[in-house]
């Protein structure tokens, strides 16, 4: 079973995508800012990690590069969970050094085939 965090602050976002992807058979795990989330993230060694740009604490930005000087995390993908728009969204979360972009709102529907794709692309 892939383990997949969340690091998101709002808690109805994280409720509904840890539901949605627990019931796809993931072991999921979220954190509402970003120390709880490096923390998580160091102590559970995810296979995925699901990242909002816009936490309370730190930008998401900021804790990517936290997370990849984690030699344990370095080759972890991470995927930016953002409201940026579409034409622009993924080019920038690419400049950033995430392995991938996820758009708001989520689509509940799809969320489970898109984490199902960045897993197949990792190999795990």
């Amino acid at each position: 079973m892939s383990k997949v965090l969340i690091v998101e602050d709002n808690p109805d976002h994280a409720d509904l995508a840890r539901r949605v992807l627990a019931a796809s058979g993931y072991d999921v795990l979220s954190a509402t800012d970003a120390e709880a989330g490096l923390q998580m993230a160091i102590d559970n060694l995810p296979d995925l990690i699901l990242l909002d740009l816009g936490l309370p604490d730190i930008d998401g930005q900021t804790l990517l590069g936290r997370m990849r000087r984690v030699p344990e995390l370095k080759d972890t993908p991470i995927v930016a969970v953002t409201a940026w728009p579409a034409n622009t969204g993924p080019r920038m979360a690419e400049s950033y050094g995430f392995d991938g972009y996820i758009s708001k709102p989520l689509k509940f529907s799809k969320l489970a085939e898109q984490v199902s794709a960045y897993l197949s692309q990792d190999g795990a």
